[in-house]
C-alpha cells in the first residue's frame, strides 16, 4: 500500500481533532463544584511560597473521600487571580464567569485530624477557559506567547508585583486595579456580592485577587498530540518501522539471545526475542498472564544492551504499574524518567546534578562477567545429562515390560540395568541443576545491575557535553531560552545516560522533541485502549516497536462518525482500508492486521492471577481454552471463589438499582468486619457495567464509610473501562439489570469485551450481584452463559484416572508419614500431576518416571520451571530405582518434604 505520509498524518490529526474535548473551569461558583473553597484574609501559598497551609473547608472530609474514590477521574486545583464577568452563552442559566487565571495542582493532606493543602508550583498552568475570554492585543503578542510569558514572568519568578501592568499592557477587555491589593484576597461572599452590586456587561471582565480550591474532571491535554501530528504532516516521512508495517514488508528476524531466558517462560522469552529481532512485534497478553513482567524484562534487557526505551500508554495508570515494577523488582529507579509524575523535571535535574558532580554508584568489583557464561554452559550440560538419564529410564521401561525380546534387546536391557544403571544419579543431577539455576539467577541479577551501571558510567563521560547542556536547558530562566539551548543538545546522547522514559501519550510532546527514531525501542502498553492517532507520534520516535494488549478487552471510545471518517478519507485521497477506521480500531488492531508474519505475534498462555473458577469462563469463551491456569493447587480450590447473590431489585429509569447497591454495600461491610483484625487488608473493587450505577455506588460509599477505611482496603469503584489494567483481591460485581430493563442495557453487558474485563479483575474472590433470574435472560446470551457457568462450575468435574501400581505403592508408603494431603492425577496448568503432596502449606510434585501408563514419561524441564513459578517443587522418581531401593527412595522423599 503506497501512502502519502502527509495525507496519512493529516487524516488522523483531523479525526483526533473531532474527538478532542478539553476541560473548562469557567465558573467556580457553579453548583457543579460542590467542594469549592476560597481563601480569606491574606493569601499564603502562592504569595509567600509556604509548603502547606491549614485548610478550613467545612467539606474537607467529604472532599478527601471524593478524591479517594475518583482519583482516576478528578483532580484538585488551587486557583489564583480570578476573572469575573458574564457569559454570552444563551443556553446556560447561570451567566456568571468566575474563572481562575492560574491553576496549581493541589494535594490535600490530613495531619493529626486536621486538613492542610499544598501545591506544586512547578506544574502551574494557565486556565484555558479564562485565557479564551481575554482579548489579547495580537499586534503586540500572540495568545500562546502571552500565556507562556505569563508563566515565565510571574510563576517562574514567584513574583506577582507586575502582573497588573502586564495584563493592562497586553489585554484590552479586562480591568486590573484590584490586583494591587494582592496578597489580600476577596472571600467567597464578596465575590458573590460583586455580581449583584456591580454586574459586568458581556465581553467586559475584571480580574481580582482571589484564591481557592476546585475539584475538576481530569482530561488529558490533547493539544500536544495535535501539535505533534501537525509537525509529522509537515515533515512528510515515516519511520523505518512504520514504513515496514504499512507496506506489510516481510521482516527478516535478527538472531538474538538473552540471559533472561531462565527468568521467563517460553512465551515471555519469545516476546523478548521478538522485541530485538523485528522492527515491529506484538504481545497479546490476556488477563493475568504476566504481560507487565514481560514488558519490564524486555526494558531491562534492552538497557543492558545500552539501548534507550520509551514506554507509553493512553492511561497514566498503566504507566504507573510499569514504573512500580521497574523500580521495585528490577531496581532501575536511577535510570528511568517518569514524566507523568509530579515534578519530574526537578527529579531529572537532580539526577543530572549527581552525574555531573561525579556522584554515582561504585562498581561492584566482586562481579565476574565470565561466571554467567560458565554457569550457563554447566546448566546446559546438566540438563542434557538429566534428559539422557530420563531417556535411558524410558528405554529400560519399554524393555522391562516387554516379554517378547530378541537377543539384541535382551543385551540392551542387561546393559541398562547392570552396566549404566542410574541409581541415584537422576536425583543428584537434578539437585545440581537446581543449584546451578539459582546461582545463575543471582549472577544474572548482578550482571544486569552492573552492566547497566557500567554503560551509564561510560556514557556519562562520553556524552558529558550534551548532558551539561541539557541541564542548562532544564534550569533556564525562560521557555525561549529552554528551547534555544535544547536545539543544541543531541537528544540521543542524553538517552545514553537516561535510557528509560515513561510517558502518557497525550503528554509526549511536552517532554520530548519530535525526533525520528530517537529511541531504540518504543513500547505501547494497554494498546487496545490507544487510538491510532495518539500513538503515531510515539511510533515516529521508534527504531523498533513493541505493541502490547489484548484484542478481547475494551477499546478507546470515539465520537467520530463513519460519515466524518469517510469524508476525511476522501479529502486526503486515502485508499479503502480498515486501518483508517479511527473510530473502531486501536493501535493494537493496526499492528495485528499489518505485521507481515505470525512469528511477530506472541500469545502469553500462562495465567498467574486467578484461580480456575475466576478465569475458566473467559478462558473457554474468549481464548479457546489456551490459557494454562497456574493457581490450581489444593489451597486455591478448597472453597468456592465465586458467590452469586440474587436480589429482588429493579433498575430505575435513571439506570440505578438501589436494592442491588444496598446488597453490595452490605457485603462490603461484612468483608471489612471480617478483615478488621488482619494486618494486611485485601484490596477490594466494585464494578458495574453502567456508569449511573457506579456514580450511585460511589455516593453511597462516600456517605457510609470513612476515608481511612476506603484507603486501607484500597477500594476502587468503577466501570470495566476504569478497571482495565487493574486488579483487586476481591471483586463485588453489580450487573444492575432486572427483568424489565430495556434490551439496550443487556446488549451492553453482552458485549464480549465488557463482560471479559468485568469478570477477570479478581485475584481471590468474586461476588456476583444480579436482580434477574437466569430463566428471564435471552438463552445462550453471554450473561446467561456466565451465570450458568457460575452456578454449575466445579473444580472436580472430570473423573479422576485410575491409579497404576507404581502410584499405589508410593502413596501407600508415604501415607504412614502423616503428610497433610496426597493427591493423584491432579490437574495444574494443563498438566496432570502424577502425585501432588501438600504439607506445611507447601506443594510437592512427585514425577513418576518409567512405569507403563499415562504417567510413564517425565515432564519437560520447561514444565518443571512452570510448576516452580506456581510454588510447586518437583521430585523426580524413576521406577528402576524404586524397585531396587524402595526404603531409600521413601526416606529421601520424606526428608525433602519434612
Amino acid at each position: 500500500m503506497d501512502l502519502n505520509p502527509s495525507n496519512f498524518y493529516n487524516y488522523f490529526k483531523e479525526c483526533y481533532r473531532l474527538d478532542y474535548k478539553e476541560f473548562t473551569i469557567d465558573n467556580v461558583l457553579s453548583s457543579k463544584y460542590p467542594y469549592k473553597w476560597f481563601a480569606t484574609g491574606t493569601e499564603e501559598l502562592v504569595a509567600q511560597q509556604l509548603p502547606l497551609i491549614p485548610y478550613p473547608n467545612k467539606k474537607a472530609n467529604d472532599l478527601a473521600k471524593e478524591i479517594a474514590l475518583y482519583d482516576l477521574e478528578k483532580k484538585l486545583f488551587y486557583g489564583c487571580f480570578f476573572l469575573l464577568g458574564s457569559s454570552n452563552n444563551p443556553l446556560i442559566k447561570d451567566k456568571r464567569i468566575c474563572a481562575p487565571l492560574l491553576l496549581f495542582p493541589a494535594t490535600l493532606k490530613e495531619i493529626d485530624d486536621d486538613y492542610y493543602i499544598s501545591v506544586d508550583f512547578n506544574a502551574c498552568d494557565v486556565n484555558r477557559s479564562a485565557l479564551s475570554l481575554l482579548e489579547v492585543r495580537e499586534e503586540l503578542i500572540q495568545k500562546d506567547a502571552f500565556a507562556q510569558q505569563l508563566l515565565e514572568k510571574f510563576v517562574a519568578t514567584q513574583n506577582y508585583i507586575g502582573l497588573s501592568g502586564f495584563l493592562e499592557k497586553y489585554v484590552s477587555n479586562v480591568t486590573t486595579e484590584e490586583l494591587l491589593l494582592f496578597p489580600t484576597v476577596w472571600n467567597a461572599q464578596k465575590i458573590r456580592n460583586e455580581f449583584k452590586t456591580a454586574p459586568l456587561s458581556e465581553d467586559e471582565f475584571k480580574i481580582i485577587p482571589a484564591a481557592g480550591t476546585v475539584l475538576v474532571e481530569k482530561a488529558a491535554s490533547s493539544l500536544q498530540v495535535l501539535n505533534d501530528l501537525t509537525e509529522l504532516s509537515e515533515q512528510g516521512t515515516f519511520s523505518t518501522a512504520m514504513q515496514q508495517l504499512l507496506t506489510s514488508e516481510v521482516a527478516i528476524p535478527k538472531p538474538y539471545e538473552s540471559y533472561y531466558q531462565s527468568r521467563l517462560n517460553t512465551d515471555q522469552y519469545q516476546a523478548l526475542i521478538n522485541a530485538h529481532a523485528y522492527e515491529n512485534s506484538v504481545i497479546v497478553g490476556p488477563p493475568g498472564t504476566g504481560k507487565t513482567y514481560t514488558i519490564t524484562s524486555i526494558i531491562s534487557d534492552a538497557v543492558v544492551q545500552n539501548e534507550s526505551v520509551l514506554v507509553v500508554s493512553k492511561t497514566k495508570q498503566a504507566v504507573e504499574v510499569l514504573r512500580h515494577m521497574l523500580q521495585t523488582d528490577f531496581k532501575l529507579k536511577d535510570y528511568l524518567i517518569h514524566t507523568s509524575g509530579a515534578r519530574y523535571k526537578m527529579s531529572l535535574t537532580a539526577k543530572i546534578n549527581r552525574y555531573l558532580s561525579g556522584i554515582q554508584n561504585r562498581k561492584q568489583s566482586s562481579f565476574n562477567a565470565f561466571k554467567i557464561e560458565y554457569l550457563s554452559k554447566q546448566l546446559e550440560k546438566l540438563e542434557a545429562e538429566f534428559e539422557a538419564c530420563v531417556q535411558e529410564e524410558i528405554e529400560l521401561s519399554d524393555l522391562e515390560f516387554n516379554a517378547d525380546l530378541n537377543l539384541l534387546e535382551k543385551w540392551k536391557k542387561f546393559y541398562l540395568k547392570r552396566i549404566v544403571y542410574n541409581g541415584t544419579k537422576i536425583w543428584s543431577v537434578f539437585e545440581k541443576m537446581n543449584t546451578v539455576l539459582l546461582q545463575l539467577e543471582e549472577e544474572i541479577s548482578k550482571h544486569t545491575q552492573q552492566k547497566i551501571a557500567d554503560n551509564i558510567h561510560r556514557n556519562s563521560h562520553t556524552y558529558r557535553k550534551d548532558i551539561s547542556l541539557f541541564h542548562d536547558a532544564l534550569t533556564s530562566s525562560s521557555f525561549s531560552e529552554y528551547k534555544r539551548i535544547l536545539e543544541t543538545v543531541i537528544q540521543k546522547n542524553v538517552l545514553k545516560v537516561f535510557p528509560i522514559w515513561l510517558a502518557n501519550l497525550a503528554e509526549l510532546n511536552a517532554v520530548l522533541p519530535l525526533e525520528k527514531e530517537m529511541f531504540d525501542l518504543v513500547i505501547i502498553d494497554e494498546a487496545t485502549q490507544c487510538d491510532i492517532a495518539s500513538a503515531l507520534p510515539a511510533l515516529y520516535r521508534a527504531k523498533r516497536v513493541v505493541i502490547a494488549g489484548d484484542p478481547n478487552q475494551l477499546r478507546h471510545y470515539s465520537f467520530v462518525s463513519k460519515a466524518q471518517q469517510f469524508n476525511l478519507q476522501k479529502q486526503y485521497q486515502l485508499p479503502e482500508d480498515k486501518i483508517f477506521d479511527y473510530r473502531n480500531r486501536s493501535v493494537l488492531d493496526l499492528f495485528i492486521s499489518k505485521v507481515a508474519t505470525q512469528a511477530q505475534v506472541t500469545f502469553l498462555r500462562e495465567h498467574f492471577r486467578s484461580t480456575p473458577s475466576l478465569i475458566a469462563f473467559s478462558n473457554k469463551q474468549f481464548y479457546d481454552g489456551q490459557l494454562e491456569i497456574l493457581k490450581a493447587t489444593p489451597e486455591h480450590i478448597q472453597a468456592s471463589q465465586l458467590t452469586h447473590i440474587l436480589v429482588e431489585g429493579e433498575r430505575s429509569k435513571k439506570g440505578i438499582n438501589e436494592i442491588e447497591a444496598q446488597a453490595v454495600l452490605e457485603q462490603l461491610q461484612t468483608l471489612i468486619d471480617a478483615y478488621a483484625n488482619v494486618s494486611k487488608k485485601p484490596s477490594i473493587g466494585i464494578i458495574s457495567p453502567f456508569n449511573s450505577q457506579v456514580v450511585y455506588l460511589k455516593q453511597r460509599l462516600q456517605a457510609t464509610f470513612e476515608t481511612s477505611v476506603l484507603k486501607r482496603f484500597d477500594i476502587l469503584c468503577g466501570t470495566p473501562y476504569q478497571f482495565q489494567g487493574s486488579e483487586r483481591e476481591i471483586i463485588l460485581l453489580s450487573f444492575c439489570v432486572s427483568k424489565h430493563t430495556h434490551h439496550s442495557a443487556f446488549n451492553h453487558i453482552n458485549k464480549p469485551e465488557v463482560l471479559n474485563v468485568a469478570v477477570t479483575r479478581a485475584k481471590s474472590l468474586q461476588y456476583i450481584f444480579t436482580s434477574v433470574q437466569k430463566k428471564d435472560l435471552t438463552p445462550d446470551s453471554l450473561l446467561e452463559r456466565y451465570l450458568r457457568f457460575v452456578t454449575n462450575f466445579s473444580h472436580t468435574e472430570k473423573q479422576q484416572p485410575e491409579l497404576d501400581d507404581f502410584q499405589q505403592e508410593v502413596i501407600q508408603s508415604l501415607s504412614k508419614y502423616k503428610l497433610d494431603a496426597i493427591h493423584c492425577g491432579y490437574p495444574v496448568a494443563g498438566s496432570l500431576l502424577d502425585i501432588l503432596i501438600v504439607h506445611n502449606e507447601q506443594n510437592y510434585f512427585i514425577d513418576l518416571i518409567g512405569y507403563p501408563g499415562i504417567y510413564k514419561e517425565a515432564f519437560t524441564l520447561e514444565r518443571y520451571k512452570t510448576l516452580g513459578r506456581t510454588g510447586i517443587t518437583t521430585i523426580p522418581l524413576h521406577y528402576s530405582f524404586w524397585q531396587k531401593n524402595k526404603p531409600e527412595a521413601i526416606q529421601k522423599i520424606v526428608a525433602f518434604i519434612k
